[in-house]
């Protein structure tokens, strides 16, 4: 096969993927997700900052471009879908996040715990097993096509950095949360969500194509009955901004993720052509080397200086909330209001009552995260909301705030089971 008609097939499997229905119910699932975001907001600080729709709509026509992008890297360097791989691959990413964390949904874990057993098996003798689900699983964790799946994993992830890096600080969500020494500051939780229609290389044992003779990146050995499928996938990426603006935390962490993925399609790469020991090193590296990306992420952002805290004079501005007075009198977050018609402010009831002595006319005097000073001034027009809508960098008088830490799933489920209804306002909000 050519690659132009290779491609033509390509093109009519994404395009087949728009036309069912498990495509429109990951959508479905992703504005549930950016729901529960908008819920969070309105409950933290009575107003919604997000737009639950105009975010869906963004990360489909995002998750549109990494699909065409993925498709492409899975097909061009050869790798191939086996259908029973991925059984056990979503079995165990499912178990990992019930257990232990949400996070461990990710496929570089499960995929590389796979692997490393699948190899482990392979050196060892054939072993067996009288009851035939056993044997039958035992056949074929052994037979797991390691490179190809360490290969999806890097792929995944090299077009995770890439969305991170267009969208991710796009929509973000501020939030009070409590710092190590028990003091509420500001930050931002960064979480987006990619459907991704994929028009993917699938081993189905009926008649299909032969692979093409330009196919040499990850050849395809013993497999029959290749086709080109339409599979949904979904992309996920969650941090948090504490010691940076969202848009700096989400450039470095593309920057660490597409190293990060670059390094396991290299060591995969070469494992399966030249030095299969380093397959070795590919399986051990995909969940390991991504646990200590998170935790050094996580660490980071607990030990660096807060970036979003309540001077000692003034009001900092956390977010500003779109179509508001404040964002047409071009406020950004860090900056601090130091004046509201020539009236020093430090509380947002000083504000109020500032903005109040001349209800006509709004004028601030703000001082930007470089130290200069700057006035913004507008009118207030009849039919204005009274408030600037601005969230602040929260104070001693805040008593609510999110907890960041994830618990497993169950447990999440079993504290709703038996969660008094008198109780938290929701399971990641908190009261001092």
């Amino acid at each position: 096969m050519s690659a132009w008609p290779f491609l033509v097939q390509l093109g009519q499997g994404f395009i087949q993927i728009l036309l069912t229905p498990l495509f429109y119910i990951a959508i479905l699932l992703v504005y549930l997700q950016y729901k529960k975001q908008v819920s969070l907001e309105r409950k933290l600080f009575g107003v919604r900052v997000t737009s639950a729709e105009n975010q869906t709509l963004k990360s489909l026509l995002y998750g549109i471009l990494g699909g065409i992008v993925t498709s492409l890297l899975l097909s061009g360097t050869g790798i191939v879908f086996h259908p029973t791989d991925f059984v056990y691959v979503w079995i165990l990413a499912v178990i990992l996040a019930l257990v232990f964390n949400v996070r461990f949904i990710c496929f570089a874990y499960a995929g590389g715990i796979l692997s490393i057993v699948s190899l482990l098996l392979n050196t060892l003798p054939w072993i067996s097993i009288e009851w035939e689900w056993a044997a039958s699983i035992y056949s074929d964790i052994r037979s797991l096509s390691v490179s190809h799946l360490l290969a999806l994993v890097a792929i995944l992830h090299l077009v995770e950095a890439l969305l991170v890096f267009l969208q991710g600080q796009d929509g973000v969500t501020p939030v009070f949360v409590q710092s190590k020494r028990g003091r509420l500051v500001g930050g931002f939780v960064l979480q987006k969500l990619w459907v991704l229609p994929l028009a993917a290389v699938v081993a189905t044992g009926t008649n299909g194509f032969e692979p093409p003779a330009w196919w040499t990146i990850f050849p395809v050995t013993g497999l029959s009955g290749l086709q080109i499928v339409p599979i949904p996938a979904v992309l996920g990426y969650s941090g948090v901004a504490l010691s940076r603006h969202p848009a700096e935390k989400t450039a470095r962490t593309s920057k660490y993720l597409a190293i990060y993925a670059l390094l396991l399609l290299f060591f995969t790469l070469t494992g399966a052509k030249f030095a299969p020991v380093l397959l070795w090193v590919a399986a051990v590296f995909s969940p390991v080397a991504h646990e200590i990306l998170i935790r050094f992420e996580m660490e980071d952002e607990k030990s660096k200086p807060h970036r979003f805290v309540k001077p000692l004079q003034g009001l900092r501005i956390l977010s500003v909330i779109p179509g508001s007075p404040a964002e047409s009198l071009q406020l950004k977050p860090g900056e601090i209001i130091a004046k509201a018609n020539g009236v020093p402010v430090n509380s947002p009831f000083e504000l109020h009552f500032a903005l109040n002595q001349n209800p006509a006319f709004i004028k601030l005097e703000v001082v930007d995260e470089q130290g200069e000073i700057r006035f913004a001034s507008k009118p207030r027009f009849d039919g204005e909301p009274h408030s600037l809508g601005l969230i602040l960098v929260p104070d001693e008088t805040v008593r609510e705030y999110v907890r960041l830490d994830t618990i497993p799933i169950w447990r999440q489920f079993w504290s709703s089971i038996f969660r008094s209804s008198k109780g938290k306002v929701d399971s990641a909000l908190h009261k001092q």
